[in-house]
């Protein structure tokens, strides 16, 4: 018969990928249960736990469980519900339902294990240490908070420790009916010994009974232990199945990041490039400052956008300078293309053109004086 162990299973979420804690620990996260995920209130501190608990559970209702301490002051209670709602953010952005608890006690321990107990929650995950912390030999609980909660956590509920996005150790949950078996047969076994001196020796053809029976039951479990084997080979071969598939995935990824790294490399070199000719510019401009009066605005003084001087320039990633107000109102509404042409954006991030607005300044004082 294979007993479900109550033990640490040391391994690594991509870091240990053929192992068979790995297999056990992704079967038993299924998606008809909620699954908690504890975070800390400083800004994503604990966001390698969540995105790790989002991508390996394969469930789509989590909730984020923050433990603050009592008697802290309103800023830093409001700085720390900013922090949760970018973890509700992430799991939005991820494509997953979330909710938020809130939980005022002593201390994160005693919050987090009055939650199991209230809430009866079946699946927990937390950070085993800081992400600070994690190296590749880590394979043992860091935190006093982790050993804590791993000690004294209910046995009904499953807990995965992660660190930097990696798996360190689970706790698996042991069922209630399991529990109330081990307690029987516990109770059984105390009576028996109790009652040992009081029974009689049984006959031989009792004795052979017991025989087919326990032949019989041999049996049994034999075939439920095949059976289970069968089930955890298919199992494997399908977690074998799925990561494949997450790494082809992450590959796509990467590829993915490595052309907007080029893009936005080659919007920062010309952006230098830009600032070098303005440079040179505006060392012509200021042999002009006398015949500023008689003419109009350079060109390059004019936004693209609103046609009009511009008072606060930025340059966006398609190397055009623009109005910042409408550069940003332009965003907003929704582009992400070059107002100029029209193809998309890598990024929406704006840069001040101080050169440029500082030229622009310089040629309004010049022109009202």
């Amino acid at each position: 018969m294979i007993a479900i162990q109550e033990t640490v299973k040391t391994v690594g979420s991509l870091r240990f990928c053929g192992s068979e804690s790995v297999e056990t620990s992704k079967r038993d996260m299924v998606m008809d249960d909620k699954i908690y995920v504890a975070v800390t209130g400083r800004d994503l501190e604990s966001k390698s736990s969540l995105v790790w608990a989002i991508q390996n559970s394969g469930g789509r209702e989590f909730c984020i469980v923050y433990v603050q301490k009592l008697r802290l002051c309103r800023k830093e209670k409001e700085r720390a519900h900013k922090s949760i709602d970018k973890y509700l953010n992430i799991c939005r952005q991820m494509q997953v339902s979330a909710e938020k608890i809130c939980i005022e006690m002593g201390s994160v321990e005693e919050g987090i294990l009055h939650l199991i107990s209230n809430r009866e929650v079946k699946k927990l995950v937390m950070g085993a240490a800081a992400d600070r912390h994690y190296s590749m030999r880590m394979r043992d609980l860091q935190s006093k908070k982790s050993i804590y909660i791993h000690r004294e956590a209910p046995a009904t509920c499953h807990i995965w420790f992660t660190c930097k996005g990696y798996l360190i150790c689970s706790r698996e949950a042991r069922r209630r009916d399991h529990l109330y078996l081990e307690w029987a047969s516990l109770d059984s076994s105390s009576q028996s010994e109790t009652t040992k001196g009081t029974q009689s020796v049984p006959s031989s053809s009792m004795v052979k009974d017991d025989d087919r029976i326990q032949v019989s039951d041999a049996i049994k479990m034999a075939k439920q232990s095949e059976n289970v084997y069968i089930n955890e080979l298919k199992c494997k071969k399908e977690t074998e199945k799925a990561l494949s598939k997450t790494k082809e995935e992450l590959e796509k990824m990467i590829r993915k990041l490595q052309y907007k790294y080029s893009l936005s490399m080659e919007a920062v070199r010309r952006l230098r490039q830009e600032q070098e000719e303005l440079k040179i510019e505006l060392r012509e401009v200021s042999k002009l400052k006398s015949n500023r009066k008689n003419h109009g605005p350079p060109q390059y003084f004019i936004c693209p956008i609103t046609q009009d001087v511009m008072e606060d320039p930025h340059v966006a990633a398609d190397g055009f300078t623009y109005e910042g107000e409408a550069i940003s109102s332009w965003f907003e509404r929704g582009h992400e293309t070059s107002p100029m042409t029209n193809k998309s954006l890598p990024h929406t991030s704006l840069v001040p053109n101080l050169a440029l607005r500082s030229a622009i300044q310089e040629w309004l004082q010049a022109s009202s004086s």
